[in-house]
């Protein structure tokens, strides 16, 4: 099958997936391509199957991207579906799988062009650090923290007005276990929880730290299964961040079935279990 590994023009960071996973498929004797969503010349017709995996400077231009999906959904088959993509796309899923039953980081949406008082907001929940970040983003884009107790309120409330003007905007509860433990990436392939990634969230202009968790508890299994059957969405791949509540019970922080990194140079089992995955999903079609 000839398949499309689908990144950008101009990466933000280096896709540490690409070169383990395109190997992977050309062992399994597919003819795989790099190419740019963002790219116009691009044929998508002469694909089989559309990998969407680096995808990474979507958030700067969304309208362009949503209107992509639903382009190359007539021409190809997306992998993951153009409704998986969409629905994630957008951070207020986060609502959805909170109303079932989901525990997620404490949150407040706002659409754009809302005007809305930081102040007021912390008032009535009790933050005493915030992170302002839009709800369409991607690398951490536009995405800050602020200490409230620090004297940042009115720094907060600039960067909210002055990013509300543009886009959908969000603000969650800094949670304290981001300066313990950090948040745990679970990778979950064709239904099998391949591995989990230790990691430290950043903020703008942040390099992320990683390393392989060595162990994954029944807990965070069990909590892997309600996120996804909550979501009730098709998938070959999804990435469950969690990250301990105050009382140490986990936390969704996100789950990403758009465009996550996988952590491939981590396991080489997960890339064996993506490619039968794909042989397994994708259509008989060239």
């Amino acid at each position: 099958m000839r398949i499309a590994y689908v990144s950008c023009k101009e990466l933000p960071e280096a896709d540490i997936d690409e070169q383990p996973l395109v190997e992977g498929l050309i062992k399994a004797g597919h003819a795989v391509e790099v190419v740019a969503w963002d790219d116009e010349s691009v044929d998508w017709s002469g694909f089989g199957l559309a990998l969407v995996r680096a995808t990474w400077n979507y958030a700067q231009q969304v309208e362009s991207f949503e209107a992509w999906i639903g382009r190359v959904d007539s021409l190809t088959t997306l992998m993951n579906s153009a409704q998986t993509l969409k629905w994630n796309l957008h951070k207020e899923y986060l609502c959805e799988l909170s109303d079932a039953g989901v525990p997620i980081i404490p949150s407040v949406f706002a659409d754009r062009y809302i005007s809305l008082g930081v102040e007021e907001v912390v008032g009535l929940e009790g933050w005493a650090k915030i992170v302002i970040k839009p709800t369409v983003s991607g690398g951490s884009y536009k995405t800050k923290v602020f200490d409230l107790t620090n004297g940042e309120l009115e720094s907060a409330q600039a960067f909210f007005d002055e990013m509300i003007a543009q886009r959908d905007m969000m603000i969650q509860r800094y949670m304290p276990s981001v300066d313990t433990v950090g948040e745990t990436a679970l990778v979950v392939i064709d239904g099998e929880l391949t591995h989990a990634i230790e990691k430290r969230p950043r903020f703008d202009h942040q390099e992320e730290e990683v390393y392989l968790r060595e162990e994954i508890s029944d807990e965070m299994r069990m909590f892997v299964k309600k996120v996804l059957d909550a979501s009730g969405k098709e998938y070959l791949y999804a990435r469950v961040d969690v990250i301990p509540g105050d009382d140490g019970a986990m936390m969704l922080s996100e789950l990403e079935m758009l465009e996550p990194s996988l952590f491939f140079p981590y396991s080489s089992h997960a890339v064996d279990v993506f490619v039968r995955g794909v042989e397994k999903f994708a259509p008989v079609r060239e």
